[in-house]
């Protein structure tokens, strides 16, 4: 049974926007259960009820029950805090589809925070199980959970929804239905239902050594176990001297002799002694700077030092670069070749991850044809399994990839529900448009299984998201153009987000160089090359002005320009949101 719960201070509104989400949901036929947290002692019966004589007679528990209603009055001894979970348990027997709590904040489940800024600061802001914030104005975080305005119960209602995987029982209308949408959905709105959908899957972490974690998402932070250096060391050769003994003028030295990496000098050099030193080794005892060998004299056994010299020149002192304690990654980061150097300087030979995520990839079209085999008429090279596979491999995934489909509905059936018991997450290509021979969004559709069908975007518009046997799913249009951005622009993100990865910066806003003409009403996707603006500032063209997102144009970009929604026209110089492509 989905659990979600509305968090927030006191007076933020909690049971407001609780209490109208649920009318919402219900008018929907969705069956929900709720609990709120007491902080207080509260009494529901009254004096002189029978109920009540009962249970002053000592009568525990006490039981009503009428045709319409039934109630279990209960004393418990005493405790810091009641047992949600055991509250949830006896709730076993009810047919509900969802549970909505109020408060039990500390609990791990998905959360909603009422934020008032006026009562105080967020309280699940750095909570992985925080959905979203509602609070008087949509809050507009750079990352992280979606904000609503707290009187849009209806957006709630619907967030609720896809984060449980619930589908409405009813269509009815009035005050509790939500909208239904005429046309396909603006982009933005997919992509907060699918950012809401696709919270990180809670797994335990393995450990694999440093060889094998390129590619791997941190589990955990990491802390130096050292300091670095672990002493104070040289930072360039020379020799080796205290400045006490140095003097403002300058004098000659004796050699004590020699300290190099690895072979330190041990000891300590006399006022009248220093002591050759090589970069990177240890700074001997009595000794706070190192002179260049650059600037020193030797005169037949002695050395002559120049003087005026300060405490800690050409020294690197002990932590200087490290300390022990000092965080050195941070949980989702993804581990990289130029992070081992600093791994292995700390003494780390093995690495918490997180589990590889399964990905089942399913590419449908009696047209397709594998690399190798000759062509028919009318029949196309699956490219877009090719691209696929390379591209979630980029990512680190454990690929399952289930081949090719015709368009059979049964055979389509049987190796979605085989694929879903072994993956985390489904991945198809065709068949998920509106016509006869889409398979794919038919079966889902029969199945009361799709989230969102189509969105306003080009190409792509018929992508749709579903999920199939638990098991989320993203329904790629067959057109390799569409697959190619919307992979950058929504699977690829959304895929490195479950995997518990940090949020990425390969997006920006850059200006353009070149005029470019759309049709209002939808996002439409450009493939881009990088180039120098009038002064020298980064900024982009496109690679043809006649196939925006194509195989061609595509696979020479840097980038993919987001040209939005609202306009028709992006002038020179005009910013637009751009996702840099990996080479």
């Amino acid at each position: 049974m989905p659990v979600v719960a509305f968090v927030g201070r006191s007076g933020a509104g909690k049971t407001t926007l609780l209490c109208a989400v649920v009318r919402i949901l219900a008018a929907q036929g969705i069956r929900v259960a709720a609990i709120k947290h007491a902080h207080k002692g509260f009494e529901i019966d009254y004096p002189g009820k029978d109920s009540m004589r009962l249970r002053e007679a000592g009568a525990n528990p006490v039981l009503l029950l009428s045709p319409m209603r039934r109630a279990w009055l209960e004393e418990v001894a005493p405790a810091a805090e009641p047992d949600l979970w055991e509250a949830v348990a006896s709730l076993g027997r009810s047919p509900i589809d969802l549970l909505l709590v109020e408060g039990f904040r500390a609990e791990g489940m998905p959360k909603i925070e009422l934020y008032d800024p006026s009562l105080g600061q967020l309280l699940c802001e750095r909570d992985p199980d925080l959905l979203a914030v509602a609070s008087e104005g949509a809050l507009s975080p750079p990352d992280g959970p979606v904000s609503f305005d707290r009187n849009d119960a209806e957006g709630v209602a619907l967030l609720i929804l896809q984060a449980a995987g619930l589908a409405p029982r009813s269509q009815g209308g009035g005050n509790g239905s939500f909208p239904r949408a005429r046309g396909p959905l603006p982009l933005q709105e997919a992509r907060r239902i699918l950012w809401e959908a696709m919270t990180p899957e809670r797994m335990a972490a393995e450990e694999v050594g440093l060889s094998q974690s390129v590619g791997r998402i941190l589990a955990t932070d990491l802390a130096s176990p050292v300091d670095l250096p672990s002493a104070p060391t040289a930072a360039m050769d020379g020799y080796a001297v205290s400045a006490a003994h140095l003097g403002e003028q300058g004098r000659e030295f004796s050699l004590a002799g020699t300290s190099a990496a690895g072979a330190p000098f041990l000891g300590s050099p006399s006022e009248g002694s220093c002591v050759r030193i090589f970069t990177g080794a240890l700074l001997p005892e009595g000794t706070d700077l190192v002179i260049p060998q650059e600037e020193v004299v030797l005169q037949g056994e002695k050395v002559l030092l120049p003087g005026g010299r300060c405490v800690g020149e050409n020294v690197r002192l002990k932590a200087e670069s490290l300390a022990q304690g000092q965080e050195l990654l941070s949980a989702g980061t993804r581990i990289g070749p130029r992070m081992l150097a600093l791994l292995s300087a700390v003494g780390r030979e093995k690495l918490p991850v997180r589990p590889r995520l399964r990905v089942g990839l399913l590419c449908t079209g009696k047209e397709l044809r594998p690399l190798g085999k000759p062509l028919g008429p009318g029949e196309v090279y699956d490219s877009n399994r090719v691209f696929l596979s390379a591209a979630l491999a980029e990512l680190g995934v454990d690929l399952i990839d289930a081949g090719i489909v015709d368009d059979d509905p049964e055979l389509l059936e049987e190796k979605l529900d085989r694929l879903a018991e072994k993956v985390d997450l489904l991945v198809t290509t065709g068949g998920v448009s509106v016509g006869e021979g889409d398979y794919v969004g038919k079966l889902l559709a029969q199945r009361n299984a799709i989230v969102f069908r189509q969105i306003a975007v080009k190409p792509g518009r018929p992508f749709l998201f579903a999920r199939w046997r638990g098991r989320p799913l993203f329904g790629l249009p067959g057109t390799p153009a569409a697959v190619f951005v919307l992979f950058y622009d929504l699977v690829g993100p959304l895929l490195r987000r479950r995997m518990g990865e940090s949020p990425s910066r390969e997006r920006m806003r850059l200006p353009a160089l070149s005029r470019m003409q759309k049709r209002a009403g939808r996002t439409e996707y450009r493939a881009c090359r990088l180039v120098a603006g009038p002064r020298g500032e980064p900024a982009f063209h496109p690679v043809s002005r006649t196939d925006g997102a194509g195989l061609l144009p595509s696979a020479s970009a840097d980038l993919l320009a987001l040209l939005p929604e609202e306009s028709e026209c992006i002038e020179v110089g005009e910013r637009v949101e751009v996702i840099f492509l990996p080479r």
